[in-house]
């Protein structure tokens, strides 16, 4: 198996032959069965990503089947990918795979691979004691006598939560014939089921929610290099300074829904004496070409025109804080992801590097809702 970089996240492209208006690049090419032959975006995937892909994680057009069942593509911009499948089950069944949807598999499988799936769901409504939906989830041949194995039923509750099943196939199945089945005949209810991946040969996809959430990429950023920050995992970024305040919650129409908002009660004497400090995950070497990109918008200003203004700077976290690219960003009152391409100017070790983000300037507040560091970009 080749080698892999495992990045801070997963670099999320859109939903083929579903227009939605999401926060991700939509792609009309299919997965190919060979890496070579694969979109930018989705080979940037395969190589951010533990095992190997085996799937297309873009593709939401899935067929669904069984009586009474009915489904359509929604949009989900507070989960990562930005749309869904959403599929409603008028009745339960006699067996839980009455009533399904099959997400395709592209590679073959072999006996003796792990395969693992994650996928982010929901459940709008079920007729169970508790409300919470039901899914049972298999990989499987999708030619009769349908074997399969990873047989797993899991219950889905009403907030975006990230699923995995993993399992060791015991059986060949011929690429093309391989599918995921989401079996959803367990209840009368609605289910939304959003961003699927599919690998073989790593047990697990993402040690955390937030490191999938930090997949889903805005669309100007997708395919242009790979993810080495927290991108979106605001438990990992350090506020500091006298009086700044910090909370996180929910944002509409951003990448993972949520947004860290920062509030500096005062003025400081310098920019840099309130902010918070964004890890970066690998090495950084002098000549590397990258870039910076911050969502955010303002929610207070002091200044006339209401808008924020914070410093950032790409540095080392130990002293003597070297750094480079430093420039004071204008934040207004609508989301915008500010892009900054620039190029290394010293090197920094593994798990040295942050973005820091200065927000002492001025009395003001912020909520920042992704701050995505790319490395090897195109010059």
């Amino acid at each position: 198996m080749r080698r892999k970089l495992v990045a801070a996240g997963i670099a999320l492209a859109g939903l083929r032959a579903v227009e939605l208006a999401a926060p991700a690049l939509l792609l009309s090419v299919p997965m190919a069965a060979h890496a070579a032959e694969r979109p930018p975006a989705l080979q940037a995937l395969d190589d951010a990503l533990p095992g190997n892909l085996i799937n297309d994680p873009t593709d939401l057009a899935w067929p669904v089947f069984g009586p009474g069942a009915a489904s359509k593509p929604v949009k989900t911009p507070e989960a990562p990918g930005g749309g869904a499948l959403q599929v409603k089950t008028a009745r339960r069944g006699a067996e839980i795979y009455e009533v399904g949807a099959n997400a395709p598999i592209s590679a073959a499988i072999k006996a003796g691979q792990r395969i693992t799936v994650a996928f982010y769901a929901r459940t709008l409504k079920a007729d169970t004691p508790d409300g919470q939906g039901v899914i049972g989830v298999r990989v499987q041949q999708n030619v009769a006598p349908y074997g399969g194995f990873a047989d797993t039923r899991l219950t889905i509750g009403p907030d975006w939560k990230l699923h995995e099943v993993s399992a060791v196939a015991d059986r060949d199945i011929p690429a093309g014939q391989a599918v995921v089945g989401f079996q959803l005949a367990g209840a009368r209810q609605t289910i939304e089921i959003g961003q699927t991946i599919v690998v073989e040969g790593a047990a697990s996809i993402a040690a955390n929610p937030s490191a999938v959430a930090s997949a889903a990429l805005p669309q100007q950023l997708a395919g242009k290099g790979t993810l080495v920050s927290d991108a979106t995992a605001f438990d990992k970024w350090a506020v500091y300074g006298p009086g700044l305040t910090s909370r996180t919650g929910p944002a509409s129409g951003v990448p993972g829904g949520r947004a860290l908002l920062l509030a500096n009660p005062q003025k400081s004497a310098q920019a840099h004496d309130a902010g918070v400090l964004v890890p970066i995950n690998a090495a950084i070497a002098e000549g590397d070409i990258m870039i910076v990109g911050v969502l955010a918008r303002a929610t207070a200003s002091e200044a006339t025109d209401g808008v924020a203004r914070i410093g950032l700077r790409v540095q080392q976290n130990v002293d003597p804080y070297d750094g480079f690219a430093d420039n004071t960003l204008p934040i207004g009152p609508t989301w915008k992801l500010i892009q900054l391409k620039t190029q290394a100017q010293i090197d920094i070790a593994q798990g040295q590097g942050v973005v820091a983000l200065h927000l002492g300037a001025a009395q003001q507040s912020v909520e920042i809702a992704g701050v995505y560091v790319l490395n090897g970009v195109a010059p």
